[in-house]
C-alpha cells in the first residue's frame, strides 16, 4: 500500500495526547521527520515515534526532500508561518484548528496553498466522529424535515490562568475559550446548517484575575438558508462538563450528548430523535467489543489523518478545507466585534478587529471576580 511521507511541525501536547494512537494505526501515512523549536521536544518525539530525522528549524523540515506533506500542530497563532513555508516548498498541509487568530492570516495561508497547488486540510476532527457524521446523514436524508434551529452547548470548567508554556487563553493567542474550544461547535453548526450570514454575540471575562481573554460566550448565528443556531460556552460551570447539540426540524427534534465531552473518547454519543412530542427513537450507534478495533474505527484523529493521506495519494478534495477553517475564524472575529460594538455583524468580514484592545477593555471593566478561586471539571 502506498504511504504518504509526513513531517510533523510542533511536538507539544497535541501530538502526545491526540495523535500518538493515530500513528500506531495509520495505514496510508508514515511519519518520517519531526520538528520543534525546542530540541528536547523534537528528540522526544523522534524517539517515541521512531522517525529517522528531527529538526529545530522550520526551513530544514519543509525542504526535506523525503517529506511529502506536513502536519502543523503548533499553537494557532503560530500556524501561518509554517503553513505558508510548507506550501512554498511544495508540501501538502494538514493544519490543526483553529486555523489562525485572524482573517488576514487565513487568507495568506489559503493563497499560498492555492498558488503552489498543494492540498490544504483543517483538522476539524468532529467531522470524522461517527456520531456527528450519523447526524449529518440524517439531516441530509430529511429525517427531521426542514431544519430551522440548532443549539450547541459546551461547558468545561478550567478556572485558572494558563501556566508555563501553555498558549491557550492568552492575549498572544489572539482569543480565548470561544476561539480555542468554541471553534469545534461553531464548525458543527455551519457544517450542519450551512454558511452563516450574520453574527451577534456577548462575551465576558468573569474571572479577570485569572483570564486575560473571554471565559464565557453566547453566540447567535443566522444562516443563509434562514435557520438560526446558538452556542453557549463557559469555563465557569460548577457542574460536570457537558457537550450537547439539539437540532429542531419540522418533522422532529434531535438531541445528541455525551456523558462528558466527545474530544477524548471513542464512545458514541447518546442520540435520540423526538417526534410529535410522543415518539422517542434511540439512534445511538453501536460499537465493537474489541477495544483495539474500536479505537481503529472511532478515534477521530486517526480517521481525519487517514483521510488527508488518502486525499493526497488519490488527488481528492479534503472534507474540511482552508475555506472551512477561514469561515470559523470569521465567525469568531465577528462574535468579538459584535460584543465589542453591541451590534449584529454581517458577513463576509474582511478585516479582524483589534482583539487585544477589546480583551484589555473587557477585563478592566469586568464586574465579576472569583477572588482567586480555581477548579476544573471532567472534560
Amino acid at each position: 500500500m502506498e504511504k504518504l511521507k509526513l513531517g510533523l511541525i510542533g511536538c507539544g501536547w497535541a501530538v502526545n495526547d491526540f495523535y500518538a494512537p493515530a500513528f500506531q494505526f495509520l495505514e496510508k501515512g508514515e511519519l518520517v521527520a519531526v520538528m520543534d523549536i525546542k530540541e528536547e521536544r523534537a528528540k522526544h518525539a523522534q524517539e517515541r515515534f521512531r522517525v529517522p530525522r528531527c529538526y529545530t528549524r522550520l526551513d530544514d523540515i519543509v525542504n526535506d526532500k523525503d517529506v511529502e506533506a506536513v502536519m502543523v500542530l503548533t499553537p494557532p497563532h503560530h500556524h501561518c508561518e509554517p503553513v505558508v513555508a510548507a506550501a512554498k516548498a511544495g508540501k501538502h498541509v494538514y493544519c490543526e484548528k483553529p486555523m489562525a487568530p485572524t482573517i488576514e492570516e487565513t487568507d495568506a495561508m489559503i493563497a499560498a496553498c492555492k498558488e503552489n497547488n498543494v492540498k490544504f486540510m483543517i483538522a476539524f476532527m468532529k467531522r470524522f466522529n461517527r456520531s456527528f457524521r450519523q447526524v449529518k446523514t440524517l439531516l441530509e436524508e430529511g429525517r427531521l424535515g426542514q431544519v430551522f434551529e440548532m443549539r450547541a452547548r459546551w461547558d468545561n470548567a478550567r478556572v485558572g490562568g494558563p501556566s508555563g508554556e501553555q498558549y491557550r487563553l492568552t492575549l498572544a493567542s489572539g482569543g480565548g475559550f470561544l476561539q480555542e474550544d468554541g471553534s469545534h461547535p461553531l464548525d458543527v453548526c455551519r457544517w450542519w446548517l450551512g454558511d452563516v450570514s450574520e453574527v451577534s454575540a456577548t462575551v465576558c471575562i468573569v474571572a479577570p484575575e485569572h483570564h486575560p481573554t473571554e471565559d464565557v460566550a453566547c453566540v447567535v448565528m443566522k444562516h443563509k438558508n434562514g435557520a438560526i443556531s446558538t452556542l453557549h460556552i463557559t469555563m465557569l460551570t460548577h457542574a460536570t462538563g457537558e457537550e450537547s447539540y439539539e437540532v429542531f426540524g419540522t418533522h422532529g427534534t434531535l438531541v445528541m450528548r455525551w456523558p462528558f465531552h466527545s474530544t477524548p473518547t471513542i464512545e458514541p454519543a447518546f442520540i435520540h430523535l423526538y417526534e410529535n412530542s410522543k415518539t422517542v427513537t434511540d439512534l445511538t450507534p453501536p460499537g465493537p467489543w474489541n477495544p483495539l478495533r474500536k479505537a481503529q474505527e472511532n478515534w477521530q484523529y486517526l480517521l481525519e489523518l487517514e483521510h488527508f493521506c488518502e486525499c493526497v495519494i488519490n488527488n481528492k478534495k479534503p472534507y474540511s478545507t482552508g475555506a472551512d477553517g477561514r469561515a470559523v475564524v470569521e465567525i469568531i472575529n465577528a462574535a468579538y466585534l459584535s460584543s465589542w460594538t453591541g451590534t449584529k455583524v454581517k458577513l463576509p468580514l474582511t478585516k479582524s478587529p483589534d482583539v487585544k484592545k477589546f480583551f484589555t477593555e473587557l477585563r478592566e471593566t469586568s464586574p465579576w471576580s472569583l477572588s482567586g478561586k480555581m477548579w476544573r471539571s471532567r472534560y
